[in-house]
């Protein structure tokens, strides 16, 4: 009987005690994105930590537009977005300009672009969320290893219990 007890002592504890620390769930800020669009050309751009990252492509085919000229005004000042054949995209990196875009809100975007003898003035507005709020747990729960390593100890001690009990049956040793 006395091990009938321990054994239980074993589960509970083993069941209230946890064996590890909550997993924290971040939920996921989209990047501040612009879409503008006209009938001939459209242009998507995504605000990273280090610059404005602008994908072009004409508006009936999706066929991406590259080595165009593109030139962004925000806030009355307008920078030029060189093309990076690299990553088939217009970029601007500059620290100065991008600043008052990454404050949360909506801010309004033009664009000017020149693709060979087209010309084209696109508008868009630029959506910055707020900052994640903080995480939030997700409670206690055993890990994959610790739950098998449990259940495992429960099934030998059950075993044990099964063995004493069919040896006492039989007139055995108790």
């Amino acid at each position: 009987m006395k091990l009938k007890n321990l054994l239980i002592a074993g589960a509970t504890v083993a069941v209230l005690l946890p064996a590890q620390a909550a997993e924290t769930i971040t939920p996921v800020v989209p990047l501040p994105v612009v879409v503008a669009e006209s009938e001939a050309f459209e242009i998507v751009g995504r605000l990273d930590e280090n610059s404005l990252l602008f994908h072009v492509d004409r508006a009936p085919t999706n066929a991406p537009v590259l080595g165009a000229t593109l030139s962004v005004e925000a806030g009355g000042k307008e920078v030029a977005a060189p093309f990076d054949a690299a990553s088939g995209a217009y970029r601007i990196s500059d620290a100065t300009w991008l600043q008052p875009l990454r404050a949360v809100g909506e801010h309004a975007l033009s664009f000017t672009l020149l693709a060979g003898d087209e010309a084209d003035l696109l508008a868009g507005t630029l959506s910055v969320a707020a900052g994640a709020p903080p995480a939030v747990a997700a409670g206690w729960r055993l890990s994959p290893v610790s739950g098998g390593l449990l259940l495992a100890g429960i099934g030998l001690v059950g075993a044990a219990l099964v063995w004493r009990r069919v040896k006492q049956r039989q007139g055995g040793v108790a």
